[in-house]
C-alpha cells in the first residue's frame, strides 16, 4: 500500500468546492493524482469523472498507473483535444454542419497554408518578396501563428500585435483570414480548431452545458500551469454547480508562453474557480537539499509566482550537488566529464546535456561523434540537418578544386546553393538554367559570360549576382589557406548575416541561424586547418551523424533542449551557455508573446531541478580573467551556489546551523523545522566584510558579500547613470586601494567595492 505523505494525504482527502494543488518539482505528483482518483472512486463514479492531462503520452503513462493501481473502473482520461473531439461526435455538431475532422494535422492544414501563400506571393511585384512569402519557414510561421491565434481566441491583428514577428510579415493576417476561409469552405476541422468550436459550442448552447453539468460531476486538470486561453474557457463551461475541479501544476515550471499558457491562469484559481482551498506538494523525492537552496534563491526572485511556496528536500533524499564551470572551453570540458563518467561505470543514459536551442547542439554531436561517445537527440541531427554545415562544405569543396573535378549536374547544384545563401535575388527559374551554363564553362569565363547576359536581360538586376560570382572565383583560389579565413570571407563579403536578419521572421530564428554559422567557426578556429583538412572532418561527421540518426540509440547521452526535458529527471545534469548574453534570451524589440526575463527564469529553474545527484551549470569565461565582469548570466548569481554548496551538506548534520541573512535560507530552515538551529546574527562591523586569509578581493567576491544597509538605492542610482566602463574602472580602483587601506577605512571601501559590483553585474557591455 501506497505511503502518502501529509502534505498528499491532505490533498487526496479534499472534500468540499474547488481545489488548486501547487505541486514542485519531484514532489510525487502523479502518484499524488492516482491516489486522488482512488480516493474520489468511493464518492463519484467513474463515468461522473473526467481527468484532463496535458498530451497524449502522459496520459498514456497515468492509464497505465491506474492499472497497477488495481483501479479497474473505466475512469475517462483525456487529453483536452480528445476530449472535445468526444464531444463534438456526441453532440451531433460533425452530423449537423457537414464538418470532417482531419486526422492528418500538419500535412492537409500546410497544403492549405501553401495554397494561400502562393496566391499572396503572386500579388506582389519584387522577386525577393516572392521569395519570403513562400519560403518553407513562412509556411511553419503561418502555421504556429494560426495554432496561437486559436489559444488565445483572439483577432489574428491582436495576436500580431503581441508577437515577435517581424512587420515585413504583416501579410500573416490576411493569410490567416485567407486560411479560415478555405477551411471552411471545405469543411474541415483540424487539430487546433477541435478545442476552438467546443468551446464555442458550449458557450452557445445551454443545452449542452446542462448536459455536461449534470454528467460530469469531478474534474481532475493536470500540469494546471501550461494550460492556454481556449482550454480556460472550456473548463468554465464544463463546469456546473455540483461539479468539483481539482487542479494540480506549479507555476514555477510555465514555460510555454509561446503556445499561450501563462502564469495568471493558476495564479487566478481561487477566485475564478472560488470557492477553492490551495495545498501543496512542496517535499522533493529528486533532489537534495543543496539543490533545492540553489533552485529556490533563482526562482525567488520572480515575481509572478505564489511568493510562499518552497520546495525543500525530504527526509531521506540524499544531497544533490551543484557546481559552477566558468571556462573558455565548455562543450570540450563537458564532453570530457562524460566521457570520464562513462569510463568508471556510469550509464550514459543517465546523463542530460540541456540546451537553450537547438542550435546549441551541434558542438556537442560532434564532440560526441569524434569521442565516439552515445547520444541521443529527440529531433534529426541538427549537425546533418544544417544550411550552414552546408554551406561550409560547399565553399570548401570550391576553394580545393573539387568542384572542377565534380560532374556537371553536381556543380550546378554547388552553385545554385551557393547563389541561394544567402539569395541574389534572381527569380529560381531564370537562376537555375544559368547555373547549369556556369557550371558547363571554366570559372574564368563566368565574368566575360554573366556581363553579356546582364546587358541582354537589364530587367533582371543582376548586380548581387555579379559580385557573388566574383567571389566565388576569389574564393576558387584559397585552396591552401586556413578554412577559417575562407569561410569568413564569404560569410562577411556575401552580407550572409545582414541576410540572415533581413529574411528570417522571428528574433529567435534570427538568433538561431548565426549561432550555427558561429558554431562552425568555433570548429573552424579550433582546428586551425586548411580548406582540404576542414572539408574532410565536416563532411565525415555529418555521414557519421546520419548513420547516428539511422542507427537510433537507445541508450546515449540525452542531448536536448530544457523545454523537450520537463518532465523528467537526470542523475547528472549539464547546464551549458548560462552567458549573459545568450541567456536570459531578450528580444528588446518583441511584444509581450516573446520571452520574458521571468519566463527565461522559470526555464532555467526547470533546467536545475532536472538532476537528481548533480547539476553543473557553464558560462564562458576568457582564458585570461580580470576584475571585470563576469560573463556568467543573471541566473548563475541569482542560483547563489557557493552559498547553497556551503549550506545543503551541513543540514545532513545535528547541531547548529550557519547564519543567512537571506530570507530563503531562513524559510528553508523553518520549514525543515531547524529555524531555532541558525546562529544567531553576528556583530555588524567591519569584521565580517573583510577577507579570509589566502583570499583576494575581487569581483566575484564582492558579489558573494551580503549588501550594505540602503544598498539598494545606491545600486539603483549606478545603474542609472554609470557606464560599464565606469564601473570597471571603479572596482579596480578599490580594490587598489583595499589591498594598502588601514582597517578603519576598510569598511567604507569594502561596502563601495559591493554597491559598484553588485550595479556592474546588472549593467551590459
Amino acid at each position: 500500500m501506497t505511503q502518502y505523505t501529509p502534505e498528499q494525504t491532505a490533498f487526496i482527502n479534499h472534500q468540499a468546492g474547488n481545489a488548486l494543488c501547487i505541486a514542485g518539482a519531484g514532489t510525487g505528483k502523479t502518484t499524488t493524482l492516482v491516489g486522488l482518483i482512488e480516493k474520489k472512486l468511493t464518492q463519484v463514479p467513474a463515468q461522473e469523472m473526467l481527468v484532463m492531462m496535458f498530451n497524449r503520452d502522459i496520459r498514456t503513462d497515468f492509464k497505465q498507473k491506474l492499472q497497477e493501481r488495481g483501479i479497474a473502473q473505466p475512469v475517462p482520461v483525456h487529453t483536452f483535444h480528445s476530449f472535445c473531439l468526444k464531444l463534438l461526435n456526441q453532440t451531433g455538431y460533425l452530423n449537423e454542419t457537414g464538418y470532417r475532422v482531419d486526422y492528418q494535422s500538419g500535412e492537409s492544414d500546410k497544403a492549405l497554408v501553401k495554397t494561400v501563400l502562393r496566391e499572396i506571393a503572386g500579388q506582389e511585384k519584387t522577386y525577393q518578396r516572392q521569395q519570403m512569402i513562400k519560403d518553407p519557414k513562412t509556411i511553419e510561421l503561418l502555421l504556429s501563428f494560426i495554432g496561437l491565434v486559436k489559444a488565445y481566441m483572439l483577432s489574428p491583428r491582436e495576436v500580431f500585435s503581441m508577437s515577435e514577428i517581424s512587420r515585413d510579415y504583416l501579410f500573416i493576417i490576411d493569410a490567416f483570414e485567407q486560411f479560415e476561409t478555405l477551411r471552411k469552405q471545405q469543411k474541415l476541422l483540424f487539430f487546433d480548431d477541435w478545442l476552438v468550436e467546443s468551446v464555442k459550442l458550449l458557450e452557445s448552447s445551454e443545452l449542452i452545458r446542462a448536459h455536461y453539468h449534470q454528467h460530469c460531476k469531478l474534474v481532475v486538470v493536470d500540469e494546471f500551469q501550461d494550460i492556454n486561453t481556449a482550454q480556460y474557457r472550456l473548463l468554465k463551461q464544463l463546469l456546473g454547480p455540483q461539479t468539483q475541479l481539482l487542479a494540480v501544476g506549479d507555476v514555477d515550471q510555465c514555460i510555454y508562453k509561446w503556445r499561450g499558457s501563462a502564469p495568471q491562469f493558476m495564479l487566478n484559481f481561487e477566485q475564478d474557480f472560488a470557492p477553492a482551498t490551495t495545498y501543496t506538494l512542496s517535499h522533493t523525492f529528486r533532489f537534495g537539499h543543496s539543490l533545492a537552496l540553489s533552485a529556490s534563491h533563482l526562482i525567488a526572485n520572480n515575481k509572478q509566482r505564489f511568493s510562499d511556496f518552497l520546495t525543500i528536500s525530504e527526509p531521506g533524499v540524499s544531497d544533490t550537488r551543484v557546481e559552477l564551470s566558468g571556462t573558455p572551453r565548455q562543450v570540450g570540458e563537458i564532453a570530457q566529464s562524460v566521457q570520464r563518467y562513462i569510463k568508471d561505470g556510469g550509464d550514459p543514459s543517465d546523463v542530460a546535456i540541456l540546451v537553450r536551442r537547438w542550435s546549441q547542439t551541434l558542438l556537442f554531436e560532434l564532440a560526441f561523434l569524434s569521442k565516439q561517445l552515445p547520444y541521443q537527440m529527440p529531433v534529426p541531427s541538427v549537425l546533418g540537418n544544417s544550411r550552414e554545415v552546408k554551406l561550409l562544405i560547399e565553399l570548401m569543396a570550391l576553394a580545393t578544386g573539387r568542384y572542377q573535378q565534380a560532374p556537371q549536374q553536381q556543380k550546378c547544384v554547388l552553385l545554385f546553393n551557393l547563389l541561394s545563401f544567402p539569395h541574389c535575388y534572381v527569380p529560381n527559374k531564370i537562376l537555375r538554367p544559368l547555373c547549369d551554363q556556369l557550371a558547363g564553362m571554366e570559372s574564368s569565363a563566368w565574368s566575360v559570360f554573366i556581363t553579356r547576359y546582364d546587358k541582354a536581360n537589364e530587367s533582371l538586376k543582376l548586380d548581387n549576382l555579379i559580385e557573388r560570382l566574383g567571389l566565388l572565383v576569389r574564393l576558387q583560389r584559397k585552396g591552401s589557406f586556413k578554412a577559417l579565413e575562407v569561410f569568413n570571407q564569404y560569410r562577411n563579403e556575401s552580407g550572409l548575416d545582414n541576410w540572415i536578419w533581413k529574411t528570417e521572421a522571428t528574433a529567435t530564428e534570427v538568433e538561431e541561424a548565426v549561432e550555427r554559422l558561429d558554431s562552425v567557426a568555433t570548429v573552424l578556429e579550433s582546428m586551425d586547418q586548411n580548406c582540404d583538412k576542414a572539408l574532410q572532418y565536416f563532411e565525415y561527421y555529418t555521414q557519421q551523424s546520419s548513420r547516428h540518426d539511422a542507427e537510433q540509440v537507445s541508450n546515449g547521452i540525452q542531448l536536448t533542449t530544457i523545454f523537450r526535458a520537463k518532465g523528467c529527471e537526470y542523475n547528472h545534469v549539464h547546464l551549458p551557455f548560462w552567458d549573459k548574453d545568450a541567456f536570459p534570451y531578450m528580444n528588446k524589440a518583441a511584444g509581450s508573446i516573446a520571452a520574458d526575463v521571468e519566463e527565461e527564469r522559470r526555464l532555467a529553474y526547470v533546467g536545475l531541478t532536472r538532476a537528481k545527484e548533480l547539476a553543473t551549470i557553464y558560462y564562458t569565461e576568457p582564458e585570461k580573467k580580470s576584475v571585470k565582469a563576469t560573463n556568467a548570466s543573471k541566473f548563475v548569481l541569482e542560483a547563489k551556489v557557493d552559498l547553497a554548496k556551503e549550506l545543503g551538506p551541513k543540514l545532513y548534520e545535528d547541531g547548529e546551523l550557519p547564519y543567512s541573512r537571506s530570507p530563503v535560507v531562513e524559510e528553508y530552515y523553518r520549514r525543515l523545522g531547524r529555524g531555532e538551529d541558525m546562529q544567531a546574527s553576528p556583530e555588524k562591523s567591519a569584521a565580517a566584510f573583510i577577507k579570509t586569509e589566502g583570499e583576494d578581493y575581487s569581483y566575484q567576491w564582492a558579489l558573494r558579500q551580503p549588501l550594505p544597509n540602503n544598498a539598494n538605492k545606491v545600486i539603483s542610482a549606478m545603474i542609472r547613470t554609470k557606464t560599464a566602463k565606469y564601473l570597471d574602472s571603479e572596482i579596480s580602483r578599490v580594490i587598489r586601494e583595499l589591498n594598502s587601506a588601514s582597517d578603519t577605512k576598510k569598511k567604507v571601501l569594502v561596502n563601495r567595492l559591493i554597491v559598484a559590483a553588485n550595479a556592474r553585474s546588472r549593467v551590459r557591455r
